[in-house]
């Protein structure tokens, strides 16, 4: 089989499991360069801070963008409790605000019962700091002046949302949701519920429909390329899903 480095037009979908940090265009960046062409898009943005499965298309398979990106996704994270970020998550500055209550006087009862108010179909507004558009814009543009605009409100749908470990401040979640879910506001607001604030500490995308991280590439420097291992996360056009 001719490998995909030895062809001169390359078509397909690429799996990277990408680190803290880069952001999802650096992701697309690295990709470029690695195949050596311009044509290469992500199929749904993963925050800095956040780590796990981003999807990249390549060539014709641009053409198959927005059917990956409506595709329902799986995470697993760890919300703070006892404060507010101007992100909603930790590379934000925090909001001087003090809440009635203390991360330690909620009851894992407490938070299950909270946690009922977020599964099923559900309306969001979407955080300060996001792609949303304004006038043009995105909403970090405006945010960054310190313009004052009117979020958006989003209906989105959870098909599970759980509890993998509790242990005050810190509450590690797994949630499965559609397309345009956003789990800074998840966290925003399951704090502000509880009346003890919330931010998110930590966030790792685990499947974007039936794409795995486990079977991800993950980000290396260049110069450590393995490529025969890069190749097992690349899916030719011709495999992929119409």
């Amino acid at each position: 089989m001719t490998s995909i480095f030895d062809r001169r037009v390359i078509s397909g979908l690429f799996l990277m499991d990408k680190p803290k940090g880069p952001t999802s265009h650096d992701a697309v960046l690295w990709t470029r360069r690695v195949l050596n062409t311009a044509d290469v898009g992500h199929c749904g943005s993963l925050d800095p801070m956040a780590t796990g499965l981003i999807l990249l298309v390549v060539g014709e398979a641009r053409a198959k963008q927005n059917m990956f990106m409506a595709e329902r996704k799986t995470y697993e994270g760890v919300i703070r409790f006892g404060m507010a970020t101007t992100t909603d998550d930790l590379d934000g500055a925090p909001i001087d605000k003090v809440y009635p209550r203390k991360p330690e006087e909620i009851t894992r009862e407490e938070l299950d019962q909270a946690l009922s108010a977020f599964r099923g179909p559900i309306k969001q507004e979407v955080p300060t700091f996001s792609a949303v558009k304004w006038k043009g814009k995105p909403l970090y543009h405006w945010a960054r002046k310190g313009v004052p605009v009117e979020r958006p409100i989003k209906e989105v749908q959870v098909h599970a949302l759980d509890i993998v470990g509790y242990t005050p401040p810190d509450f590690t979640f797994r949630v499965d949701c559609s397309k345009g879910f956003y789990v800074r506001s998840l966290a925003r607001d399951l704090g502000e519920k509880l009346c003890v604030g919330g931010t998110l500490a930590a966030l790792t995308r685990d499947t974007i429909g039936s794409f795995k991280r486990s079977d991800a590439y993950p980000w290396v420097d260049r110069s450590e390329l393995n490529k025969e291992q890069f190749e097992r996360s690349f899916i030719p056009i011709e495999k992929l899903p119409d």
